[in-house]
């Protein structure tokens, strides 16, 4: 593909940008900045895309110079060659164009109080780390870039400016791919999804190792764990892919000591993490240009699950009873004593076994069900919320009326104790709006608000040993949705719904991924309550004060029979 660009026109509109206002600095949308477009399919890739970019031209005036050197961050080749022939040889040698990536809406160029000094203003909306982790901004969030010139042999050039590049965000989307790498949960039964993106520069499966055996995002840290210690790494920088195999050469010391059962778990790592990869049909392990041998598949080896699903079966309340959901129908729950003293509401279902939690009327207490149908109390409160239970065994809560607002309470007492509070440092002076516990028990979703801010989080939850939980991770992630929210639960491992309840008014729901994709959802006059569950085919279930709807398409039907409250198990 080859698309001709008016550089004359491009420079044209670069020169309104002094009467353009962004944030109380001159801004503008840029225009496309390449000179041409290459499909170049390699053997990690479909499509490679490559973008070409003009060098700087003799007799350019600095802000020429600065002009050239934003637009020549989509030139990918030969470690970002055309940006760097904006700059003086020693930043030429010292800066680094693949250590930051600055996604932007729009962007201005200022001068800063001298002929060789700019500011690039930019609208931001993501930052993307030289692990490929992307950080999500705010809509009409700036960032400034400064840069400095000099002037070499008659030419101005750049001498000093941060390491990275800038790039609009169309081109971002052509250029980088997110992909999606494996951790463990604690227990090694599930792989846990950690969404990075990566350019073209290189090979899509040399990045992808090289981030896995870097580790975990941030928002995962302590809180998955890799097949991979640390003193791992790829003995060349690059995972050749030829005839479907991918081969990764690993040093010595990834094998020291190493059972059978860990190389199994290494290798499903990497089988997992590079399955995106049209490419790639097979991945042979090796250890300094030796294949592992990994014929001996031990007993205690069990295949970890990618994207559990939950059962079906809706919990909800009929009556002041427990009762299940599924497929239109509502069946009590049996074996679970009168709980109409209790005025139950809220219910949850733990997403193995047969037990049930729910809230009193009052929102005061909390009570779980166990496989016997025994009903105690766990925990006490003010406005408690919606329990979520986890995988583990673990209901959670929150009362922000406590100075430690989430509680967790063990499936069994006798072995794991009582209630206990879960101390996180980042939630002080925040009000708990939603909780829910992704359905591999790695990860937390949650509405929080901070005055009249709120905010819509991900963090990984730190478990001992034994699987209590201790803690959440001290840098959550953060998603931004474009409709009001109260609420928010996991539609998979990768994508969650958030909206904001409403008896009165029509509520839009949102369905967000965490590769940066959106759905919204036709409004609904009067939501109180939404349930999805991760699985293949799970309906989306809302509920208003008096009917129980479905999604159907993007509309919503309403069901015949109706329960209150409903949720899938977790």
């Amino acid at each position: 593909m080859r698309f001709p660009v008016a550089r004359l026109l491009h420079a044209l509109v670069l020169a309104l940008a002094g009467v353009l206002v962004l944030s109380g600095c001159a801004s503008i949308p840029r225009s496309s900045p390449v000179q041409q477009i290459q499909s170049q399919p390699d053997d990690e890739s479909d499509e490679n895309y490559s973008f070409d970019a003009l060098g700087p031209q003799p007799g350019s005036s600095p802000r020429g110079i600065v002009e050239g050197f934003l637009e020549a961050g989509v030139s990918l080749a030969q470690d970002y060659a055309v940006a760097r022939e904006f700059m003086t040889p020693q930043l030429q040698n010292a800066w680094k164009g693949s250590s930051r990536t600055l996604v932007y809406d729009a962007s201005s160029i200022i001068e800063a109080g001298a002929e060789n000094r700019y500011t690039i203003q930019l609208e931001i909306t993501a930052e993307v780390d030289a692990n490929g982790i992307r950080t999500e901004y705010p809509s009409h969030s700036t960032r400034a870039v400064d840069v400095e010139l000099s002037e070499i042999d008659g030419e101005w050039r750049i001498s000093k400016a941060p390491d990275g590049i800038m790039l609009e965000s169309s081109f971002f989307e052509r250029i980088f791919t997110p992909r999606t790498l494996y951790f463990y949960d604690a227990s090694y039964k599930y792989l846990v999804p950690d969404i990075r993106w990566f350019s073209s520069r290189s090979g899509a499966a040399t990045s992808v190792v090289e981030a896995l055996l870097e580790g975990p995002a941030p928002y995962l840290e302590n809180a998955v764990v890799s097949a991979f210690s640390s003193a791992s790494s790829l003995v060349r920088p690059a995972v050749p892919v030829k005839d479907g195999t991918a081969t990764v050469d690993l040093n010595a010391e990834t094998f020291v000591d190493s059972t059978d059962l860990a190389k199994q778990l290494m290798q499903q790592q990497l089988v997992a993490s590079l399955d995106e990869l049209t490419s790639v049909e097979r991945v042979q392990m090796q250890s300094e240009e030796a294949d592992v041998n990994l014929e001996q598949v031990p007993p205690e080896f069990e295949k970890a699950e990618r994207n559990p699903s939950t059962p079906d079966t809706l919990i909800g309340i009929d009556e002041g009873s427990l009762v299940y959901v599924k497929g239109g129908s509502v069946i009590p729950v049996g074996g679970v004593p009168d709980l109409s003293e209790y005025s139950p509401r809220d219910p949850a279902m733990s997403p193995v076994g047969n037990r049930y939690a729910f809230l009193n009327g009052k929102r005061s207490a909390l009570m779980t069900v166990d496989e016997n149908g025994r009903v105690r109390q766990v925990a006490t409160g003010t406005n408690l919320l919606r329990p979520s239970m986890d995988v583990a065994g673990w209901t959670w809560t929150a009362d922000n009326s406590a100075k430690t607002p989430i509680l967790v309470a063990p499936a069994d007492p006798a072995v794991s104790g009582e209630t206990r509070p879960i101390s996180v440092d980042w939630l002080k002076g925040q009000q708990v709006q939603s909780l829910r516990i992704s359905r591999d028990g790695a990860r937390a979703l949650l509405v929080v608000r901070d005055g009249s801010q709120t905010r819509v989080l991900v963090s990984g939850v730190v478990r001992d040993a034994d699987g209590v939980p201790r803690g959440l991770s001290e840098h959550p992630m953060e998603i931004f949705p474009s409709v009001p929210v109260n609420t928010a639960l996991w539609n998979s491992d990768q994508s969650i719904i958030v909206a904001r309840f409403s008896r009165t008014e029509s509520v839009e729901a949102e369905l967000l991924t965490f590769s940066s994709g959106s759905e919204p959802f036709s409004p609904l006059l009067g939501m109180v309550s939404l349930a999805a569950g991760p699985g293949d085919r799970r309906p989306v279930y809302a509920g208003t004060p008096e009917d129980l709807h479905t999604r159907v398409g993007n509309t919503w039907r309403k069901l015949d029979d109706f329960a209150a409250d409903v949720s899938y198990p977790g």
